[in-house]
């Protein structure tokens, strides 16, 4: 395992990285409160071996000291999110062997609710989308057909206890997804957090079965990737 900070991303290889192999990669947002360094703790506990994992920087620092940032739900905000992912997983491309096929956006509470928000703004671009904890967001879907077209594959993993996991909420969010034709898989866990080793165990799980194996979007050139070296990285 190895994790580098640059402009607000930390990288996360998996043990033995092998640049014969094309990974797929998971690119983390974090909680609010939090930031890009949360992918070190959440990667081992998704797998050590399977994955090249990024986490990202939110959008505005929460702390004087630069240690905490929160996602910000403005245009503004979204854009600026929105392209930290893509740099980032150029960034991962040119460096590191990735299927540009298999990249998946998964975040923690805000940062999934951020993550559903981009891969919303880009469908073609993403294999799928993970959210612990974070609500679909209500913001104005910018192509709707494109979405229908696209039928995203979804992940949500939430806590039994978390005070947003109400009836109503869940029959709102549902009825979102059917909206957009997405494929939307929902797991329940019994306590108030999603963070924790079952659920983001279950995360490699869903990863390998429902993109993986599935290969869930055509190939892309768009992050395609040459392997290299690990002593060149």
């Amino acid at each position: 395992m190895w994790s580098g900070c640059t402009s607000g991303r930390s990288f996360f290889l998996p043990l033995h990285y092998t640049p014969s192999y094309a990974y797929p990669m998971v690119v983390w947002l974090h909680c609010n409160g939090f930031n890009e360094h949360q992918i070190d703790t959440v990667m081992p506990h998704i797998s050590v071996r399977n994955y090249v994992g990024v986490g990202i920087r939110g959008s505005r620092a929460a702390d004087t000291m630069g240690h905490k940032f929160d996602w910000h739900d403005s245009p503004a905000s979204i854009a600026a999110a929105h392209e930290a992912v893509c740099e980032a997983v150029d960034e991962a491309a040119e460096r590191f062997s990735i299927h540009g096929s298999r990249v998946v956006l998964a975040g923690y509470r805000d940062g999934g609710t951020m993550a559903q928000r981009i891969a919303f703004r880009d469908p073609d671009r993403f294999a799928g989308v993970i959210s612990l904890g974070g609500r679909i967001p209500r913001d104005r879907i910018l192509d709707l057909s494109q979405l229908r077209r696209r039928r995203l594959p979804m992940l949500w993993q939430w806590g039994r206890d978390n005070e947003q996991y109400t009836t109503e909420n869940v029959n709102a969010d549902c009825r979102l997804t059917m909206s957009i034709a997405a494929k939307v898989e929902i797991r329940q866990y019994p306590d108030d957090n999603e963070m924790n080793t079952v659920a983001l165990g279950d995360i490699d799980d869903w990863i390998m079965r429902r993109i993986v194996a599935e290969s869930s979007i055509s190939d892309s050139d768009r992050w395609s990737s040459t392997p290299v070296a690990y002593s060149s990285n």
